[in-house]
């Protein structure tokens, strides 16, 4: 095992204030022969181990178990010290935690604190069968001493033997009860006097009964000096106790079998208490329904034992804008609401064979194995819906969630356990970006496209750093006489198994994932490195910019970097933001407008629809350079008659923007003739197929003209 590393000061303070609140909550449940400082240092290194453990790269729970030992060895051994240790550490050992997204933590805190139980209770076990080795040969003495002194040896054996805590038996050689203590009556929950005249074996479950008078022989025939078991034993109820068990012998003064003591120690409170820990390693704390990992494991046993004709429905159910509930009401309210949630699923789906889960913060599952009595997933549905729309009352709030749903099905055994959780959480994905309370089943290929979509997303940032992204350029032609006066820097993927992955594909998936914000400072100085070094006359260099592009407070970093690096005019460079970050103030994007205007950079303003709140950013901010949304471009005015409100609302705000001295462009033309359409309607600078595909610099430089749309 590796050394530690050294205690960050949060990190240490932390756990001197865990063992601080240790030695105050235990000090007050056993006397500990330290002074309060003692015992606190004491604690504060077993915290130290504990978490040590926890955060090692080669996790070993068994470090725990001496823990538990050094507790019982320095006399931390109240009625109750086991269970507040158990208390503090549990949830202090989750906080200290050096990786909070590691799934297997919960697992890691539940063995630490299950080996520090065990430790803990094998050190008492081995403390008592000390304590009880003592008692026996104080016995067997008085035993022997019994003519010399037989009155005080009798005094002193029913003084330990009904003084004890451990619960004791003396039976004779046929197993009948000779004697019992106060203890073993509390232990079996029977009044004392009911014991007597009974026979040992009436006390065990009638299934063990012969195990147990096997063990008595052994003892008897000498095979073992001694027995330590653990056994279950009836209690005057009927209900199982759990104990641990010795069996020994007593001999009389010649040396032959006369009766066997039988000690009985309690372990039903430790039992409990190794069932609740076992019962939260598959179970979710808050909710009480299946944890992620024990409902992945139900759902591998019902995949692996599938037959071909065995049908399954997978519902992914995730609770729409969950945080205006914590945000609004607390995390204690959201925590009423998952619990909420869970028992509503619970209750919907019990009578079916079927499986809830909590799968994600404010995500459940739920897994049904169809048969002619499951309704339709549909119907399912709607019982969820109308459940969850009744309000929970939280204090004098009522309180209700709506929720999206994924569905997905699958017959037979070939679908593999991931596979279906996917599909059913990506299909929940696309009902939630529906709108709320929507669900939608698993459609094989929208699926099988999304995953493709998501692969390449995931591998950009690889394909980044491996060189196979790479900069070209697409010529902004002037409508009236067709001259080339910029050039707009695209992004291109040169894939090795997709081929080339245009601009377009390329910055939905950067902007999906945040490389945008890396990728895009990085193309714009290749791109102006390439132009300062190749020359491109005195054609403007545009950079149309994402909406987290625009927002970005780092841009006008970026945008000085470039003017710096290049030598470039400032004039010589175009950035048009996106519309929308503007209109809605996202991030830095209205600062950004003022940032370019005072590096002399010509301002662009991209997707605009013209609305109220764009035109007066163009007016107020001077906006010098106006781009059409690509919708309003796609939607084809162009196709309707002249007449038609479509090319009246274009024509006039086309007309409104020139008023402003803004310039109008439009892209995506694919024809001269679409061009012309767009020129007669005031459009100055126009982009798309008609002006030539886009391509590395030296292919788009050579012609700084392209065909006049004025004869086209």
């Amino acid at each position: 095992m590796t050394a530690p590393m050294p205690l960050d000061p949060p990190r240490a303070r932390r756990r001197a204030e865990v063992a601080r609140a240790w030695a105050r909550v235990v000090g007050r449940t056993a006397y500990v022969p330290m002074t309060a400082d003692e015992m606190e240092q004491f604690l504060l290194d077993k915290v130290h181990t504990l978490a040590n453990a926890l955060n090692t790269e080669l996790f070993d729970p068994s470090v725990a178990i001496s823990v538990g030992s050094a507790l019982v060895h320095n006399d931390f051994t109240g009625p109750e010290s086991l269970q507040c240790t158990v208390e503090i550490l549990a949830g202090a050992l989750l906080i200290d935690s050096a990786d909070h997204g590691d799934r297997r933590l919960a697992e890691k805190v539940v063995g630490l604190v299950s080996n520090l139980a065990t430790g803990y209770s094998n050190a008492m076990r081995m403390r008592t069968l000390d304590q009880q080795e003592h008692i026996k040969q104080a016995l067997l003495k008085s035993k022997r001493e019994a003519e010399r002194r037989e009155r005080a040896a009798n005094d002193r054996f029913e003084e330990v033997f009904h003084a004890s805590a451990i619960g004791m038996a003396l039976t004779d050689m046929a197993g009948n009860l000779v004697q019992t203590n106060a203890a073993l009556a509390h232990i079996l929950e029977c009044p004392e006097p009911e014991l007597a005249d009974r026979n040992i074996r009436e006390l065990f479950p009638a299934e063990d009964a012969d195990d147990v008078v096997i063990s008595y022989r052994e003892v008897t025939e000498g095979m073992l000096p001694r027995i330590r078991e653990r056994r279950r034993m009836v209690r005057h109820d009927g209900t199982i106790a759990w104990v641990y068990l010795v069996i020994s012998l007593l001999r009389d003064v010649n040396g032959d079998p006369a009766y066997h003591v039988t000690m009985v120690e309690n372990l039903s409170e430790l039992q409990a208490l190794q069932n609740q820990l076992g019962h939260q390693s598959v179970r979710d704390m808050l909710t009480g329904v299946a944890n992620r990992q024990h409902f992945q494991s139900k759902l591998d046993a019902v995949l692996e034992g599938a037959g071909p004709h065995t049908s399954i429905t997978l519902l992914h159910v995730g609770i729409d804008s969950f945080s205006v509930i914590n945000n609004g009401l607390g995390h204690l309210a959201g925590d009423r609401m998952l619990q909420v949630v869970a028992n509503e699923l619970r209750g919907i789906v019990e009578d079916y064979n079927a499986v809830v889960g909590r799968v994600g913060g404010d995500e459940f599952a739920i897994l049904l194995e169809n048969s002619p009595d499951v309704p339709h997933y549909q119907t399912l549905i709607d019982q969820i819906n109308e459940r969850l729309a009744e309000p929970t009352f939280i204090g004098e709030t009522g309180v209700a969630v709506c929720v999206s749903i994924g569905v997905a099905q699958h017959v037979g055994r070939a679908h593999g356990r991931l596979d279906l959780l996917r599909a059913a959480n990506s299909t929940m994905r696309r009902a939630k970006a529906v709108g709320k309370r929507q669900w939608e089943a698993h459609n094989v290929h929208e699926d099988h496209e999304q995953k493709e979509l998501f692969a390449l997303t995931s591998a950009m940032p690889g394909a980044w750093e491996m060189g196979e992204l790479d900069c070209e350029y697409e010529r902004v032609v002037d409508l009236a006489d067709g001259r080339v006066t910029a050039l707009e820097v695209l992004l291109r993927w040169n894939h090795p198994t997709e081929g080339v992955i245009g601009h377009d594909r390329c910055r939905e998936m950067a902007e999906s994932t945040g490389m945008s914000l890396t990728i895009g400072p990085w193309a714009a100085m290749r791109a102006v490195r390439e132009v300062t070094e190749h020359g491109i006359g005195d054609l403007v260099l545009r950079f149309r910019l994402t909406e987290m592009q625009s927002s970005d407070g780092n841009l006008a970093a970026v945008l000085n970097r470039m003017l710096h690096s290049s030598g470039l005019p400032p004039d010589r460079l175009e950035i048009a933001l996106d519309a929308r970050s503007v209109v809605a103030n996202r991030g830095e994007a209205q600062s950004n407008l003022q940032a370019i205007r005072d590096n002399g950079v010509v301002i662009g303003l991209h997707e605009f629809t013209g609305s109220q709140a764009e035109f007066a950013i163009v007016e107020d901010e001077q906006i010098q350079s106006v781009m059409l949304a690509g919708a309003l471009v796609r939607n084809r005015p162009d196709l309707r008659k002249p007449d038609s409100l479509l090319t009246k609302v274009t024509r006039g705000m086309i007309s409104n923007l020139r008023e402003t001295g803004a310039v109008v462009n439009a892209s995506g033309l694919a024809t001269p003739q679409d061009a012309a359409w767009w020129h007669a309607l005031g459009v100055a600078r126009g982009q798309g197929e008609f002006a030539g595909v886009p391509g590395g610099l030296v292919s788009v430089l050579p012609e700084h003209t392209a065909q006049s749309v004025n004869g086209a």
